[in-house]
C-alpha cells in the first residue's frame, strides 16, 4: 500500500518543529551566558516511531521510514565526576582560607616586629632592671621600672584577651554558620519538593536543579558533604555519615555548651557532635578549640614564668637593712590578670634592689635584669619563649597562606574543567545556531516543494476530486 500523499509534509513538519525547538533551548543557553551556576542545556532528538503494520509501512525497496524526528526531553550537559571534585576542592580552600585570614589577624595583633609590641615591652623591662642595678638609688629610674613593668603588664593582658576576644569571635561564626546550614538545607529540600511535583507533571525542571546544585556548592564550603542521587526521591546529603538532607526532609543542625563555654555543633535530634571533615566549620573548631588556646596557653607560660622568676630573686632582696623584699608582680597572676603587686605601684622604695639593704647595692636588680638571658628549667629564656611562640603563629600563618593558594588553584582548575562542559560556550553556540536554522531552512524548503508537488497532482487529476 502506498504512503500518505500528505506523509512528506508530516515529515518536513516534524523537522520544522524540533529545530525551532532546539532554537528555544540554545537562545535560553544564550541568555545564562555569564551566569556561571548555569549548566548549559540540550534537545534531545531522536527518530520518530516506524510504523508496525503493512498497511502503515513505507516500503521502498526494502526500507521502511519512520514519522520523522522527535525532539525530547532538555537535558542539562554535565559531569557529575567533575562536580564532586569540585566540590571537594571548594570545602578544602574555604577551610584554609578562613584559617589564613584568623591567623594573619592573630599574627597582625601581636604587632611584632615592632617597636610598640611585647618583645619591645620586654626589652625595655629588663633594660630599666639594668638601669635600676646601676643606680640603685634613684628615685626617678625605679618610678621609671614600675611604669615600664606596668606597660609590660598591660601589653601581656592586651594580647591574651585579643587572643580570648578571637577565641570569642569564632564562636560567634560557629553559631551563625549552624544557622546558614539549616537555612540552606531547608531551601535545598524545599526545591527538592518543588522538583518533584513539577517531575510529576512533567514540567521542566532544569532550572531548579541547577538552583539546587549551586546551594550545594554553598553548603560545600561550610562543611564536608557528600552527595547521593538526583531524583528528588533519592537526593541525599550526608555530613559525616549522616543524613542532613533526604528527598524533601532536612535534618537541623544545633549547638551545644561545652566545658569552655564554646558552643559546639551538633545533630539536633540527639545532640550527637557533627564530624565536620572539612569546611569553614572545620577551620572554626580547629582553631577555637585547639590552636588559639594552645598559644594562650603559652603566653599563660610567659606570665607564670616572669612572675615566679622575679618574685623569687624579689624576695631574696632587701628595702632597707632591716626588710626583705616583697611580691613585685601580683603572686598567682596569669596573662589574662597579670599586674604589680598593689604594695609597690606607688612606692618605688620598695623596689628591692640590693642584697645588703645598701643604697649604692643593685645586686639582686642585676640578677633580675639577667633573667633576660637565663635559661628556665624548659631550657629557654624567658625572651626565647616568646620568640618561639611568635615564630610559631608566623610559621602556621604563613603554611596556612600555601594551602589555601595550592587549593584555590585546585578550585580554579576544576572550575574551569567544570565550565568547559557545562558552560556556555558563544562559539559553539553561534555554530549550533546556524546547523539548526539550516535544518530549519531545508525543512521549510521541503514543505514548498512538496506543496508545489501536490499542486501538480491536483492539476493533473492524481489526487482530489
Amino acid at each position: 500500500m502506498g504512503t500518505s500523499t500528505f506523509f512528506g509534509l508530516d515529515l518536513a513538519q516534524s523537522g520544522l518543529f524540533a529545530q525551532k525547538r532546539a532554537m528555544d533551548v540554545l537562545g535560553y543557553n544564550i541568555a545564562h551566558a555569564n551566569d556561571p551556576t548555569y549548566k548549559r542545556q540540550r534537545i534531545i532528538m531522536s527518530e520518530g516511531s516506524v510504523f508496525a503494520s503493512s498497511q502503515e509501512a513505507t516500503a521502498v525497496g526494502s526500507s521502511v521510514f519512520g514519522s520523522g524526528v522527535t525532539s525530547g526531553d532538555v537535558e542539562r550537559v554535565r559531569d557529575i565526576l567533575i562536580e564532586n571534585r569540585l566540590r571537594q576542592s571548594y570545602e578544602s580552600a574555604a577551610e584554609w582560607s578562613y584559617k589564613s585570614s584568623t591567623l594573619n589577624q592573630v599574627q597582625t595583633n601581636l604587632g611584632e616586629p615592632s617597636d610598640s609590641g611585647l618583645q619591645a615591652d620586654l626589652d625595655q623591662f629588663w633594660a630599666s632592671w639594668q638601669k635600676v642595678a646601676t643606680t640603685p638609688n634613684s628615685m626617678p629610674i625605679r618610678s621609671a621600672l614600675i611604669e615600664d613593668s606596668s606597660a609590660l603588664c598591660q601589653r601581656i593582658q592586651f594580647v591574651y584577651n585579643q587572643m580570648g576576644n578571637t577565641v570569642q569571635d569564632l564562636d560567634q561564626s560557629n553559631i551563625e554558620r549552624v544557622d546558614k546550614v539549616n537555612q540552606i538545607s531547608d531551601e535545598i529540600a524545599r526545591l527538592s519538593s518543588q522538583i518533584g511535583a513539577l517531575e510529576s507533571g512533567q514540567m521542566p525542571v532544569n532550572d531548579l536543579l541547577n538552583r539546587r546544585d549551586a546551594l550545594v556548592g554553598e553548603l560545600s564550603k561550610l562543611v564536608s558533604v557528600t552527595v547521593h542521587g538526583d531524583s528528588t526521591n533519592n537526593f541525599v546529603i550526608s555530613i559525616g555519615g549522616r543524613i542532613l538532607v533526604q528527598g524533601m526532609h532536612a535534618n537541623k543542625l544545633t549547638t551545644t555548651i561545652d566545658a569552655h563555654n564554646n558552643h559546639v555543633t551538633a545533630w539536633a535530634d540527639d545532640g550527637a557532635p557533627v564530624v565536620m571533615g572539612s569546611g569553614e566549620m572545620q577551620a572554626i573548631a580547629d582553631l577555637r578549640d585547639n590552636v588559639i588556646p594552645d598559644y594562650m596557653s603559652k603566653l599563660d607560660d610567659i606570665a607564670t614564668s616572669l612572675v615566679s622568676t622575679v618574685n623569687a630573686l624579689h624576695h631574696t632582696g632587701m628595702i632597707d637593712t632591716t626588710t626583705n623584699g616583697g611580691d613585685f608582680f601580683k603572686a598567682g597572676t596569669t596573662a589574662a590578670n597579670i599586674s604589680l603587686d598593689p604594695s609597690i605601684i606607688d612606692h618605688p622604695e620598695l623596689v628591692a634592689a640590693s642584697t645588703s639593704g645598701a643604697q649604692s647595692d643593685g645586686s639582686i636588680a642585676q640578677k633580675i635584669a639577667s633573667l633576660k638571658v637565663q635559661q628556665l628549667p624548659s631550657g629557654k629564656t624567658i625572651n626565647q619563649m616568646y620568640v618561639d611562640l611568635v615564630g610559631e603563629i608566623g610559621v602556621a600563618a604563613a603554611t596556612a597562606d600555601r594551602q589555601t593558594q595550592a587549593h584555590q588553584l585546585s578550585v580554579d582548575q576544576f572550575t574551569t574543567q567544570e565550565q568547559s562542559v557545562s558552560g556556555v560556550s558563544l562559539d559553539e553556540e553561534m555554530t549550533n545556531m546556524i546547523k539548526f536554522q539550516q535544518a530549519y531552512n531545508a525543512s521549510a524548503r521541503l514543505i514548498t516543494v512538496m506543496d508545489e508537488m501536490l499542486k501538480t497532482l491536483m492539476q493533473t487529476g492524481s489526487i482530489g476530486g
